[in-house]
């Protein structure tokens, strides 16, 4: 019993210990950190430098940048997270190990979820990110439209309409014109912009911006089209899942709310029928 509260108590540390220092992040002089409160808590946590070593190893910077965090404070950090989860798993497996001495087989798989939970946190974070993106991909292209057919080139269109734009498309845009204004290739740039969104979409835009300059093709024509198929897709999309969610509504009803409106029929007609005996009972 005592070896189980010691290892309660010791999970119970980690992660009260994980919450103070993210605490003091946030209130400190990195208040503005963008890095989500599980991985700055799970960073917190004290692990020894060389256990540090081994559980965190290397993040995976793809999924950093496409989650739009800065790799600079990101790749530290996660691997910091990386080791903190792996602790507090092993702890809770070990804990588990004490009240039931087979269970101690899910100690490593504790650990090895707990590692996994700040890469599963980035991985949502660019998974959201990347709807973002796409979902604003529409919007950039008619802005695109008008400074177009107004007469400006493609970079100061794009420019033009990525600022107007704002949002996580917007930010994207821009460092790809900045990649390009400190002397990377406007191809090598805008392919760029593609492989750190992950989008289909993206890249056909990109192949399209692409083809324009090198054939010399109508802009403005290619981009509203290329508009109104997003939009097209969108629309399906939104039908998709609407049939997708017809099944699990008519699961929902069959499971809930069918069984309690039989319940209360059945209710009804028990307090019905005890009435009828109990007059029938009485008039005897």
């Amino acid at each position: 019993m005592l070896p189980g509260l010691l290892l309660g108590a010791a999970a119970v540390a980690c992660v009260v210990i994980g919450l103070l220092r993210a605490r003091r992040s946030v209130t400190g002089p990195a208040a503005s950190s963008p890095l989500p409160v599980v991985v700055r808590v799970l960073a917190g946590i004290p692990v020894p430098p060389g256990a540090r070593r081994v559980l965190g190893g290397t993040p995976d910077a793809v999924a950093i940048v496409a989650a739009g965090l800065p790799r600079d404070v990101a790749i530290p950090q996660l691997a910091r997270a990386r080791a903190g989860g792996a602790l507090v798993g092993l702890l809770v497996g070990a804990l588990a190990a004490v009240a039931a001495l087979p269970l101690l087989v899910l100690a490593p798989l504790a650990a090895l979820g707990g590692r996994a939970v700040p890469d599963r946190v980035v991985a949502g974070l660019a998974r959201r990110r990347r709807q973002r993106i796409v979902w604003a991909l529409p919007d950039l292209l008619d802005l695109m439209v008008i400074c177009v057919e107004a007469g400006m080139a493609l970079d100061p269109a794009l420019g033009l309409a990525a600022h107007r734009l704002g949002g996580a498309l917007g930010d994207e845009v821009q460092a790809t014109l900045a990649d390009q204004a400190l002397g990377t290739p406007r191809r090598a740039a805008y392919q760029g912009l593609a492989q750190r969104t992950g989008s289909e979409d993206v890249g056909r835009l990109v192949a399209s911006l692409l083809q324009a300059e090198e054939l010399g093709t109508p802009l403005a024509t290619a981009l509203a089209g290329q508009a109104e198929a997003l939009r097209a897709a969108r629309r399906q999309g939104a039908r998709d899942r609407a049939a997708r969610a017809a099944p699990r509504i008519q699961l929902v009803v069959a499971l809930v709310m069918v069984p309690g409106a039989m319940l209360l029929i059945l209710g009804v007609m028990i307090i019905e029928l005890a009435s009828q005996v109990g007059a029938v009972m009485g008039g005897t």
